[in-house]
């Protein structure tokens, strides 16, 4: 008889294992293993303990200097709740302009990221010229302008089975190739309005 779901999660649960370690051993959402573990008790295995004595608290703040929220729960055998509740805040408060800035680099990096994949995507390479140096010098044309759904460097919260949908109508071109292909682009359209 074949074990189900629910029956995995919760005995990965019993042999202590995080949920991220499930998701990546069952390859099931988090929220599936969340769902059975809290509906069985099995939330917090092994990390019954949600208060911590004085003396403790102070070596929880001590380990944690050096270590991460995950390293000190599992140290302590607590929460990663109980650790938050209980440390001292070592995160340092940004300003307003590094926050802007912090998120900026966060969103500019995520957006290099899915354009790198695109690149690899769509073989690596200037369709025209056989550029492939540097992927900031590498762009994404639309062959029908018309059927343009999206900017592929804009929408890059999208699942990766839209962007390659709409990397499917797309040539990976060279800047300089992507300048003269407009031009060209340009040019036809001045003779065909000339033609008029």
């Amino acid at each position: 008889m074949e074990t189900s779901l629910k029956e995995k999660i919760l005995k990965l649960r019993d042999e202590n294992k995080s949920y991220n370690e499930i998701v990546k051993i069952l390859e099931c959402s988090k929220a599936i293993i969340s769902y059975h573990c809290k509906k069985s008790g099995k939330n917090n295995i092994g990390l019954s303990r949600a208060t911590l004595e004085k003396f403790e608290i102070e070596q929880v703040n001590e380990y944690y200097k050096t270590h991460t929220t995950k390293e000190t729960a599992r140290k302590f055998n607590v929460s990663i709740t109980t650790v938050k509740k209980n440390v001292d805040n070592k995160r340092v408060l940004l300003t307003e302009e590094e926050k802007k800035k912090k998120n900026y680099l966060k969103v500019k990096t995520h957006r290099q990221k899915i354009k790198i994949k695109g690149i690899e995507y769509k073989g690596g390479k200037c369709q025209r010229c056989g550029y492939k140096k540097s992927s900031w010098s590498l762009d994404f044309h639309h062959v029908n302008s018309k059927e343009k759904a999206f900017g592929i460097a804009r929408y890059s919260t999208l699942s990766w089975e839209k962007i390659k949908k709409e990397l499917d109508k797309c040539i990976l071109i060279f800047k300089n190739c992507h300048g003269e292909l407009h031009e060209e682009e340009y040019l036809k359209t001045l003779k065909e309005i000339d033609k008029i």
